[in-house]
């Protein structure tokens, strides 16, 4: 349901770098560059580590050159990751960052577009890079390759882009490209939602709880084992010392390890939900490098369990 609001926001976006590029043409001199960001949800935008507001953010009075450029999102209900990326702004010219904040660096997406100059006047050129790289192009339709893709001699005007990659979700933008100049688009696809799944629970693992409860209704429990059992018993003890990461994953029961940080790495174990395992002073991407077997090690995601230090 997203996706034609989202094309909208990139249709507009897209045409404010030709009226941008227009109007240096008309100044006829080195000028300021512009950056417009836009983010879903709501983001704090930082400028080369400087706060500069919140999205949707534009300034037409940057200096031309490198500059880092890190959104913090502002929603508290949800363990969103920041994202931060370097962006190259030149005078005269409009650069559009647009972003989803997901779960994990793997779950999110964005595009950020950008112009440069080309020798022929007449006509303009796309190229698009994608990440993940070699994911297929498709210009109004028609397949055009594996990114990165560059197509020359454009009739200046308003262009369909569809990158697909297996295992991604697919997204459909529109490009639009300017006389003169060859429009640049960076696309970085989501991971199609896996750390959902194992938050969720599996038809057989719900089908054996609701077992385990009618048996446990039919069986009549002994008066002995009602007696209460001390407090201390009841509370677990950490198997390992501090700092430690405990896996909190209650729906599912059990947690995915894999052999790096990002739900794109192959799967070495599971984790049992409420266990420890000695943390191994890593985390990247939200996501914490532990010992889950002896001389085993791996990454679990920081959205089902967390350092305990």
């Amino acid at each position: 349901m997203r996706k034609p609001r989202l094309i909208a926001i990139v249709v507009i976006l897209a045409l404010a770098l030709g009226v941008f590029v227009f109007r240096g043409r008309i100044l006829k001199k080195e000028g300021p560059a512009a950056l417009q960001v836009s983010s879903t949800p709501t983001a704090t935008v930082y400028l080369d580590g400087n706060n500069v507001g919140i999205t949707p953010y534009f300034n037409d009075k940057l200096t031309p050159g490198e500059h880092t450029v890190k959104l913090v999102p502002e929603t508290t209900t949800d363990q969103l990751v920041s994202w931060e990326g370097k962006i190259t702004l030149a005078s005269n010219i409009l650069t559009v960052i647009n972003r989803t904040l997901g779960l994990s660096d793997d779950l999110s997406s964005g595009e950020i577009f950008s112009l440069e100059k080309i020798t022929k006047k007449d006509s303009s050129s796309l190229a698009v890079v994608s990440i993940p790289d070699q994911a297929v192009v498709k210009i109004n339709g028609e397949p055009r390759g594996f990114a990165p893709v560059l197509i020359e001699d454009l009739s200046p005007g308003d262009y369909q882009v569809a990158v697909s990659s297996p295992e991604y979700e697919e997204k459909t933008i529109s490009a639009h490209t300017v006389a003169g100049y060859k429009l640049i688009v960076t696309v970085q696809l989501a991971k199609k939602g896996e750390e959902v799944e194992e938050a969720t629970p599996s038809a057989e693992t719900e089908e054996e709880e609701e077992e385990e409860e009618e048996e446990a209704e039919e069986t009549p429990t002994p008066e002995a084992e009602t007696t209460p059992t001390p407090e201390a018993e009841a509370t677990p003890t950490p198997s390992v010392e501090k700092p430690y990461v405990r896996i909190v994953s209650p729906s599912a029961g059990w947690l995915r390890v894999r052999s790096g940080p990002g739900v794109g790495n192959e799967e070495l174990a599971k984790v049992d939900d409420g266990t420890t395992h000695s943390y191994l002073g890593e985390t990247e991407n939200d996501w914490h490098k532990i010992e889950y077997e002896e001389g085993e090690e791996g990454w679990v995601s920081g959205v089902y369990s967390e350092l305990v230090e």
